[in-house]
């Protein structure tokens, strides 16, 4: 039976959205997957039922996104009430943009679904590629054309990733002791396959100009850039702390200390001289991070006896960076901030002393850019493993509840957000990108009774 073997499914959509430019508003967006049930052939009926079944399966489709897009956002818009010299005005505050189109995700995915042991073990392997063409994301402008921005269609991004998943069924239904496992793991990496022609290289929009050790040579790195990816992160390498005066005056000239007089001091940082030039500028910055993760997923394990049933699930997240701006903002003072951070009781104090923090002055962000400047110790890897939800549950035996004439009585206690395996030193790991003092996330404690007549 052909329709058991093979699964074949289509569909497509030509949807219209009016807030799009006059040419653009409309778009088609087609979808098609099909599958293989290996185990349904005949060649397969060398193993016995159940003990392995497979179907391999693929599919294609593109999605259109105007999510974020305003009313008019392709037609312009002013707004009225404001005044300008003493008189009323009108102000044009959103850019035309008639070009406006849909943004479109096209993917491909290959996978498999295995179930082993009549469905005791299974397994779910796929293999992805997106490729988002005519972004829809605000483009910075010069400030001379009155605006700070302008949405439009920003070139083309892709993504390609993998995602495993597994369930297992330790014992047998028929046992009083019952243990399911399942655990998740995805892995992602995204490129920019294409910008707007600029005339810079790879058409780059921002970035640095730092000493690339692969070219032997500076080059623009970071930021946007055809080839590139997103969310790279440069800093000033701390190598240590000057020990004493001597020290510091051995070092590489430091041309980004504020003001005409250069000289270091015991307690201030020693930079990495990345270009060996003997001068620490701008050039000097080096990858430190991305502000995307590599991999995250989770483990689920559900363990029951009789009537008892215990149910601890974990996630976690590595590969990306944080730069706790909390931690430098308190440790350097930046422009006398209030607080303190604890690492100043480690702070250089005196000639001769050895230690990874600098010498404490009230204002390091005009003085020494000792930590302002962005220093690589505040660059935190936040790789984390999080005790997410612990449920104990128990449900009161048949005997008892139709003692008390009810058909079902159950309680549970359920605590979230437990506890946080991780190195980084703020509150919430869970995000890439800058720490300005996050909100931790809350610990919950939730106790509840369900009663069925």
């Amino acid at each position: 039976d052909l329709s058991k073997l093979f699964l074949i499914s289509m569909n497509a959509r030509y949807d219209g959205a009016s807030n799009l430019g006059n040419n653009h508003r409309w778009g088609f967006f087609p979808g098609i997957s099909v599958g293989w049930n290996v185990h349904k052939e005949n060649f397969w009926n060398f193993l016995p039922d159940g003990l392995v079944e497979i179907k391999l399966r693929g599919s294609y489709g593109v999605n259109g996104n105007i999510s974020g897009l305003g009313d008019y956002q392709a037609q312009g818009q002013y707004s009225a009430g404001l005044v300008y010299g003493g008189s009323a005005a009108i102000q044009n505050t959103i850019l035309a943009n008639q070009e406006l189109k849909w943004e479109q995700s096209k993917t491909l995915n290959i996978g498999t679904d295995i179930r082993l042991f009549d469905n005791r073990i299974n397994v779910l392997f796929d293999s992805y590629r997106r490729v988002t063409d005519n972004l829809l994301t605000n483009m910075f402008l010069p400030e001379s054309t009155g605006f700070l921005s302008t949405l439009t269609n920003l070139g083309s991004l892709e993504n390609r990733g993998i995602e495993l998943e597994l369930t297992a069924r330790v014992m047998p239904s028929t046992k009083d002791l019952q243990w399911d496992i399942s655990l998740n793991a995805s892995r992602v990496k995204n490129k920019i396959l294409r910008l707007p022609d600029n005339g810079t290289e790879n058409n780059r929009i921002g970035g640095v100009y730092v000493w690339d050790p692969s070219r032997g040579d500076y080059a623009w790195l970071g930021g946007l850039q055809e080839g590139g990816r997103l969310g790279d992160v440069f800093a000033y390498k701390q190598l240590g702390i000057y020990s004493t005066d001597k020290d510091a005056a051995n070092g590489p000239i430091d041309m980004l200390v504020p003001g005409t007089i250069k000289t270091k001091y015991g307690g201030d940082v020693n930079w990495q001289d990345i270009d060996n030039n003997g001068k620490i500028d701008e050039r000097d910055r080096e990858l430190v991070g991305n502000t995307y993760p590599t991999w995250t997923g989770g483990f689920t394990n559900s363990i029951g006896y009789r009537d008892i049933n215990l149910s601890v699930r974990m996630d976690y997240t590595t590969g990306h960076t944080i730069y706790n701006y909390a931690r430098a903002l308190t440790t350097g003072q930046f422009a006398g901030s209030i607080g303190l951070s604890q690492d100043v009781l480690r702070s250089w104090q005196k000639q001769g002393d050895i230690t990874d923090v600098p010498r404490f002055y009230l204002d390091d962000s005009s003085i020494q850019n000792n930590i302002f400047r962005g220093n690589s110790v505040n660059y935190e890897k936040a790789d984390y493993l999080a005790i997410r939800e612990v449920t104990l549950s128990y449900n009161l035996p048949k005997y008892l509840i139709q003692k008390l004439n009810i058909s079902n009585f159950s309680l549970n206690l359920t605590a979230n957000n437990l506890y946080y395996f991780t190195r980084f030193t703020g509150q919430n790991p869970e995000f890439g990108g800058r720490d300005a003092g996050r909100y931790p996330i809350p610990k919950n404690f939730i106790f509840g009774a369900r009663v069925s007549f």
